[in-house]
């Protein structure tokens, strides 16, 4: 998995680069786009406040299965998952010369919700439950530029939570609030594209 997210991020990298060489540089007040996370589709909304800093504003949702097959003490889990949020994010390029890179914090609100089931037995299952708000959020990004035109941005980094409420039918509770993507931490990577005016 760490290997398909680096090439991708390579990949993205590379188009970003194509796409700001098509775009104007001319600064863009505003923009609006899509994104994809591990929490769903979202539409983002964007206000640059200057060449430097811009305030992202993103409202998603996801209900579906979960493409992985988390594996915990031994046993492997059919998953299914549930959000849905509203997010708010500061983005900062610090670098001169550089507008190109991101420092990315904010702030999100709302619910997530998955349910683990025992692919060998379909009466073991736990439910886990996110329901601290708001959560913080701190990351890096690339592209996503305060220009006008299409931009390609990628976004790579971490939701701070106050931890799961994890509720089942075995023992592996605790167990489970220990591995990735179900602890007091959360990943997250997002691909977005945007239209700067």
């Amino acid at each position: 998995m760490k290997h398909v997210i680096l090439v991708f991020a390579a990949a993205l990298i590379a188009c970003s680069t194509s796409f700001a060489q098509e775009n104007s540089s001319e600064f863009a007040e505003y923009g609006v786009g899509v994104g994809i996370s591990p929490f769903g589709p979202s539409l983002n909304l964007t206000h640059n406040l200057s060449e430097k800093t811009s305030l992202f504003v993103g409202l998603g949702a996801f209900s579906g299965d979960n493409p992985v097959s988390p594996e915990v003490s031994g046993v492997t889990f059919d998953a299914t998952g549930e959000t849905n949020w509203i997010g708010f994010f500061l983005n900062h390029r610090p670098f001169e010369g550089a507008d190109w890179f991101r420092i990315n914090t904010g702030i999100g609100i709302g619910g997530i919700e998955g349910t683990l089931t025992d692919q060998a037995d379909a009466n073991h299952t736990y439910n886990v439950r996110y329901q601290n708000n708001p959560v913080g959020y701190l990351g890096v990004g690339v592209g996503a530029k305060p220009v006008k035109g299409i931009q390609v941005g990628f976004d790579i980094g971490a939701l701070h939570t106050g931890g799961p409420t994890i509720t089942g039918t075995g023992d592996l509770a605790s167990d489970i609030g220990d591995t990735m993507g179900f602890g007091r931490v959360l990943p997250n990577f997002q691909l977005s594209v945007s239209y700067g005016f």
